[in-house]
């Protein structure tokens, strides 16, 4: 006969499961929305909690244009974390975009924390939060929420949902004087009038003067599109230009230069971005070679491989980027394939190898193209007499191939350097310059070009950022000629 599970062990597990506490959200009691004294495009929303908050405890401020049920069809504005505060910074009122505060209960309201992420972070006990939400459509109706999670991470309570409006519409700024501007158009391209009359003059034949007329348009296309810019680059570097008085800035002389190479991440940002170029560049030249000399000659299908090559090269870089990066997520196929748990994208080590990996792989095709071409232009009866006067492979290579190569590998191997040292999407979109992001320094991927944007528009430090520009100019302007001094790279081989 089959014995059963005795009852006394059955109510007692059902006793045990009873005695098991429910984890739950902090539930919200009361949410409260206003956009009668906001300022631009700010709606102030209040919620205060049914009891104390944990330590946990989190939540997500949700808001649509439409009504909403549930938080799925609502749009996530920011969160507020409840965790420990004393290794926190607490910022003053303005300094973010998003001012929120806190209360525990005395009557008295105090600054939210700020993790290392920017996150704002509230301590136990926290009774009530109020934030001024930025980004709100300006004057039309917006409908919000508070969606509570707990410790666990799980998000299951949805508060009443509010409605506010701001006050504050967009408002088009009065008309800028223009007339610098075109003052400094107009000088540039007087100018260049001036320089080319004067040279057709010099020019003693007619194929010379109308070289001048067919090279006019050019000049005048680069003034406008790139030395003004440039120009008007390096004034503003001079100045305290910033996201809120742009256009009513003041000379300050060099102290946007002294904050650029005082500031405390200057040098690692720096030597980051060498040794990103560098090995960059390197692999580029060394595979795209190696790749170049393998299709060279009577290679069956080498029409297919350089097409497949060239693939990498051919698809637009963000998608392959994109795809890499899911690749080298922590539930990736990385680490799906290899059973591990590496947070590549999380750890500094690895994450700067994953995006110079990525970097490498859009890379290396357009130099073995180039190199390809070059070898093309190879005569092949050099080689059939080194064949016939007993040279070597190894030194064919080294003493024949290289040489001929030069006037195409050097000027595509600084265009690569260039191009490298200012690749913004690779390292914006795999990384965004973290791990270790902090707010106000470069984060441990971070090179110069997309430390430059972090400080342009996201602490809105324009004179600054202009600073970091006219240096990153200053160092390849100076890279690219010693470069083409030390290599003779406008010198053809003899």
């Amino acid at each position: 006969m089959r014995r059963g599970i005795p009852l006394i062990v059955v109510m007692a597990l059902v006793v045990a499961l009873l005695a098991i506490p429910v984890v739950q959200a902090t539930a919200v009691s009361k949410v409260e929305a206003s956009g009668q004294s906001s300022s631009y495009r700010n709606i102030n929303l209040t919620w205060e909690l049914a009891v104390p908050a944990e330590e946990g405890d989190g939540f997500h401020i949700m808001f649509s244009k439409s009504p909403f049920a549930n938080a799925s069809n609502a749009t996530l504005h920011s969160t507020v974390f409840t965790g420990p505060t004393t290794a926190l910074a607490q910022p003053v009122l303005g300094e973010w975009y998003d001012d929120c505060q806190s209360s525990t209960g005395d009557g008295d309201w105090a600054m939210v924390f700020r993790g290392e992420n920017g996150s704002a972070v509230v301590p136990a006990g926290t009774v009530a939060i109020q934030c001024d939400l930025t980004g709100m459509p300006a004057g039309e109706e917006v409908f919000l929420a508070i969606w509570s999670f707990d410790s666990h991470l799980i998000s299951d309570d949805l508060s009443e949902v509010v409605t506010a409006t701001s006050t504050a519409v967009d408002e088009l700024p009065p008309d800028a004087d223009t007339r610098p501007v075109w003052f400094a158009i107009g000088s540039i391209a007087l100018s260049l009038v001036v320089l080319l009359a004067v040279l057709g003059w010099k020019e003693r034949t007619a194929q010379g003067r109308s070289a001048m007329l067919y090279v006019a348009p050019a000049l005048m296309a680069l003034a406008l599109l790139t030395f003004y810019p440039v120009g008007y680059g390096i004034v503003l570097s001079f100045t305290d230009a910033n996201q809120s008085a742009l256009g009513e800035q003041s000379f300050n002389g060099l102290d946007n230069y002294f904050e650029v190479f005082g500031s405390a991440g200057f040098l690692r940002v720096l030597g980051f971005t060498l040794l990103w170029t560098v090995v960059n560049v390197s692999a580029h030249v060394g595979i795209g070679l190696a790749l170049a000399m393998a299709l060279q000659g009577r290679v069956k299908g080498k029409v297919a491989y350089r097409t497949i090559l060239l693939l990498p090269w051919a698809i637009p870089s963000y998608i392959t980027v994109l795809i890499w990066r899911g690749i080298f997520q922590y539930d990736g196929l990385f680490n799906g394939l290899l059973g591990t748990q590496i947070d590549i994208l999380g750890l500094p080590v690895p994450a700067a190898a994953a995006v110079i990996v990525v970097n490498i792989w859009l890379g290396f095709p357009f130099m073995m193209m180039i190199i390809s071409g070059a070898l093309q232009t190879i005569p092949s009866d050099i080689y059939e007499a080194a064949e016939v006067d007993g040279v070597s492979t190894v030194s064919q290579f080294r003493h024949l191939t290289l040489p001929m190569l030069k006037p195409a590998i050097v000027p595509v191997a600084l265009l690569g350097f260039i191009w490298t040292f200012n690749m913004f999407n690779v390292i914006y979109l795999m990384t965004d310059g973290g791990p270790n992001l902090w707010f106000g320094e470069p984060g441990s991927t971070d090179i110069l070009i997309t430390y430059v944007y972090d400080v342009a528009f996201r602490r809105g430090l324009y004179g600054v950022a202009a600073a970091w520009s006219v240096v990153i100019f200053l160092i390849l302007l100076w890279f690219s000629a010693t470069y083409m001094k030390k290599t003779n790279a406008t010198e053809a081989v003899v």
